[in-house]
């Protein structure tokens, strides 16, 4: 069976280095996460907290500074305004000038006074310069008065009103600061927010103005300032405005979904609320950039990782797919294996341990049956017996013993190894299996280990086989050309009918073998050659499987269990398709000559008895004179 690779090892090795690179790649970042980016963050929203501590102290100290010079100025021009008219009006000229060369950023000063001693050309003290800088009208201050009055005349109960003016004077950053003053409905101060802006400075944090209506008064890009944006739409602000409290720090998201760390301090002075953001994007682009580039970095040691431990798994894999491979070939019964390997490491002794396993394999299958093993390997192999039909063979060797004495032990063993070589093959090509070699005697059966499909056709392969061995010993004494070399005669009997197959002997040796009265009988069949003066035996058990396929002699009956068997002579094969195949198959018998076998069998072979035993030089015996065991009487021959 051949099993398919699900999970190569070079996949396994990935995937357990790819785990393991993104685990501590996401602790990493986790731990980053947890420690260094609190740690960002924290001193993130501390700066943007003192950030805006000090804008808001500032930007008081300015308004303050607006309102307390105003407020002076203002006192000093309704004392003066009291004394001489025309020194006075000279006075307040001076006074004028000399306060705006000192406060350049205030635009006017609009008295809002009901105190008629106040020269009228008072009511609205202009910085002439500031106007005529930024091209502005007098006539624009009643305009915005006029339009804001509801909101600046808050002041009137007690309440500092800080708006943004800038709408109305051309977008120049311009904010309305309305005071209430004691005996007067109320100071207005128009002055340029330019040097508070500059104040705040650039970077990371972004601080800006707003009052309690959310218009923005004061911000780095003007663009709001000047069209009078409102930004109560952002969570933080409308949170500002809402809260009781004057500081409030908090990470929230705007209405774009945008993410801010926020902090704001609403000024006791007025109606306003100093605001200080830093996105959360700049306050971990350093943390983001830093992790990118170490993930960036560790994906590429990851891919080189990656490479190196997949052509280093191929080092294993390869090696891997050689032994299956090979244990594949040996699962099919292929021993010959020709594995080579350099590696020293496990792969390496590995293989030479496969290798070493095939010899063993290959012999344990020689001293056993391939076809046995090959049962036993597959798990077919059935324990217990079974019962069977099937034909069982018989060979022996005439007169062995007195031949052996002739030679030596080693040209004993190799006869019998040339001899058996042939021998075998002939069982072997017709599906025989070798059940024993005793001594120099061959035993054989077809149809107990496996059928070729019914007992006829295991019947006619064993025939085929003590043919195919006729003519296999026919060459094999023909090339004995040695006087020391005699030529080789043998004895074969087969007979056929049920047996009892299965493992036979202890926990320490088995043999798979076959036991019964038709394996005795076959044994007893084969003896009968000698006296009948014949090389191949069958019994009328076989001779009636296989009839129509040869040509038989009777030569007698014998009594087998209290039973007339008649026993045959097997001449030859009857000319036709089977003997072609016969022939063929003699062609792949070792060190065999195809010619000479056709003598042997087939058209040109023996039709006769007389002209099989002149062909392999047999005597005819004398039947008459023949002597029987007169005790047994287990044989008598037909007349």
């Amino acid at each position: 069976m051949s099993l398919k690779v699900k999970f190569p090892i070079g996949v396994k090795l990935v995937v357990i280095i790819t785990a393991l690179f993104f685990l501590s790649l996401g602790l990493i970042t986790l731990l980053v996460a947890l420690f260094v980016s609190a740690d960002v963050e924290r001193t993130a929203r501390v700066n943007n907290i003192n950030i805006d501590k000090m804008s808001a102290l500032m930007v008081e100290d300015k308004l303050s500074l607006i309102k307390s010079n105003s407020m002076v100025l203002l006192e000093n021009i309704s004392v003066v305004a009291g004394g001489d008219e025309g020194g006075s009006l000279y006075t307040l000229t001076r006074m004028k000038n000399l306060f705006f060369s000192q406060n350049p950023d205030i635009a006017v000063i609009v008295n809002r006074g009901q105190t008629e001693t106040i020269d009228q050309s008072f009511t609205n003290i202009v910085n002439d310069r500031f106007f005529l800088s930024n091209t502005l009208s007098a006539s624009m201050i009643d305009e915005f008065i006029e339009s804001n009055f509801q909101v600046l005349n808050r002041s009137l109960i007690g309440e500092t009103i800080v708006i943004n003016a800038a709408p109305f004077f051309n977008g120049i950053p311009l904010l309305a600061m309305s005071i209430p003053m004691r005996g007067f409905r109320g100071l207005l101060v128009l002055f340029s927010s330019e040097s508070i802006t500059d104040s705040f400075g650039t970077g990371a944090n972004s601080t800006f103005i707003v009052n309690y209506f959310g218009d923005v008064l004061v911000h780095p890009d003007q663009e709001l300032v000047s069209s009078a944006r409102n930004l109560l739409q952002n969570p933080f602000i409308s949170e500002c405005i809402a809260n009781p409290n004057t500081a409030l720090e908090k990470r929230f998201r705007d209405e774009r979904g945008r993410g801010y760390f926020g902090a704001s301090q609403k000024l006791s002075l007025a109606n306003i609320i100093v605001v200080s953001f830093i996105s959360t994007d700049t306050v971990f682009e350093g943390i983001n950039l830093t992790t990118r580039r170490n993930i960036y970095v560790s994906l590429g040691v990851w891919f080189l990782a990656v490479m190196f431990i997949w052509f280093f798994s191929k080092s294993i894999s390869r090696p891997l797919e050689k032994l299956k491979a090979a244990t594949e070939q040996i699962e099919a019964g292929d021993y010959s294996l020709d594995l080579k390997t350099k590696s020293l490491d496990e792969t390496g002794v590995l293989t030479e341990s496969v290798q070493s396993m095939s010899h063993v394999l290959r012999n344990f299958e020689v001293f056993t049956n391939k076809r046995l093993a090959r049962l036993a390997r597959e798990g077919k192999l059935a324990v217990g017996g079974v019962t069977r039909n099937a034909t069982v063979f018989f060979s022996d060797i005439r007169s062995f013993t007195a031949m052996s004495e002739k030679l030596s032990p080693a040209e004993v063993v190799k006869f019998l190894n040339d001899y058996m070589d042939r021998m075998v093959s002939c069982v072997i090509l017709t599906g025989g299996v070798i059940d024993k070699f005793i001594g120099d005697a061959i035993m054989a059966h077809w149809g107990a280990l496996e059928s070729a499909g019914s007992a006829e056709e295991d019947a006619f392969c064993g025939l085929r086989a003590a043919l195919m061995m006729r003519a296999s010993l026919y060459c094999f004494n023909r090339s004995r050309s040695y006087a020391k070399e005699p030529t080789i005669r043998i004895g074969c009997g087969l007979n056929s009918g049920r047996v009892v197959a299965g493992q036979i002997g202890s926990d320490e040796r088995v043999v798979f073998t076959v036991i019964g009265e038709t394996v005795s009988f076959a044994d007893r069949t084969e003896t009968f050659n000698k006296p009948f003066g014949t090389e191949i035996l069958i019994t009328e058990h076989t001779w009636r499987l296989v009839k129509k396929h040869i040509i038989a002699k009777e030569m007698g009956k014998v009594i087998d269990d209290g039973e007339d068997v008649k026993i045959f002579a097997v001449i030859n094969i009857k000319d036709g398709p089977e003997a072609d195949r016969l022939l063929k198959d003699l062609e792949k018998i070792p060190k065999t000559d195809p010619e000479l076998c056709k003598k042997c069998v087939g058209p040109e072979g023996p039709h006769n008895i007389d002209e099989l035993r002149a062909l392999l030089g047999i005597s005819a015996p004398d039947l008459s004179n023949l002597s029987l065991d007169e005790e047994e009487k287990k044989y008598s021959v037909a007349s």
